[in-house]
């Protein structure tokens, strides 16, 4: 019986529906690039569709500036360093998926960390408004990593500050996106520890593509409720069988 050791967290689309003060707060941003951007909006920006489809897109949020925003790779660095500012300056409150409070309040037997490509600041700020930061006992956002996802930099400094002990254990991660996957795996070949990926669609924004992924979630969901299913099946049996059965190569 393998232990799962912690439980990683993506913060945009799995714990928070953070598009429409993402496609405000990219506005802002670009608006340092060019002032009269709103007459002329990157079409990734002209609806909630259009974002999330390019959000869906690309690898990171790099790649998307790059190809959906067409900022230069030189200007990068400068453009990362706006967003936490603008999102200071934004008013729109991000909602949490429905019963995620429930569900964390649920799991504070497990230590559980967020790596995402959003701020830190942001993250704890709207983690406190529904009583939960405490829960989390690590968040690596944006800033703290040189390389983004789906680069393992973020996970492997997540896992580090859960206070990993050499033993022979298991992690989850939870997304929302293909690139989630990627990074967990990637991070499993770093840490040498099996790392459960779970995808959760909130929007079902994936329902009718994830099976093409290049690399697949091990297990596809698409509310809170089946994951907390899920998350019980993986506490209370033994995680070997269970990958075997979700024709896992262990």
């Amino acid at each position: 019986m393998n232990k799962i050791l912690g439980i990683l967290w993506d913060y945009d689309g799995t714990l928070f529906n953070t598009a429409n003060k993402n496609i405000e707060v990219t506005i802002e941003v670009l608006k340092h690039f060019d002032k009269e951007i709103e007459k002329h909006l990157p079409e990734a920006l002209t609806s909630y569709e259009k974002y999330q489809e390019a959000n869906h897109k690309y690898k990171n949020w790099q790649e998307l500036y790059i190809k959906a925003y067409n900022i230069k790779e030189e200007d990068l660095n400068y453009a990362g360093s706006l967003w936490t500012p603008e999102q200071k300056k934004n008013k729109t409150e991000p909602l949490i998926f429905d019963r995620i409070p429930e569900l964390i309040k649920d799991l504070k037997q497990y230590k559980m960390a967020i790596c995402s490509q959003n701020g830190k600041e942001i993250i704890k700020s709207t983690l406190k408004k529904y009583n939960i930061e405490k829960y989390f006992d690590a968040i690596i956002g944006s800033t703290d990593v040189i390389k983004q996802k789906p680069d393992p930099e973020g996970s492997i400094k997540c896992t580090k500050q859960l206070n990993k002990e050499n033993e022979d254990e298991i992690y989850i991660y939870i997304g929302d996106h293909s690139n989630d996957i990627t990074f967990g795996k990637n991070a499993e070949k770093i840490l040498n520890e099996k790392v459960i990926c779970i995808i959760i669609d909130h929007l079902k924004l994936n329902t009718n593509n994830y099976q093409n992924w290049q690399i697949k979630p091990d297990f596809y969901i698409e509310n809170t409720l089946e994951l907390k299913n899920t998350l019980n099946q993986l506490k209370q049996k033994n995680l070997k069988k269970i990958l075997h059965n979700k024709q896992i190569i262990w």
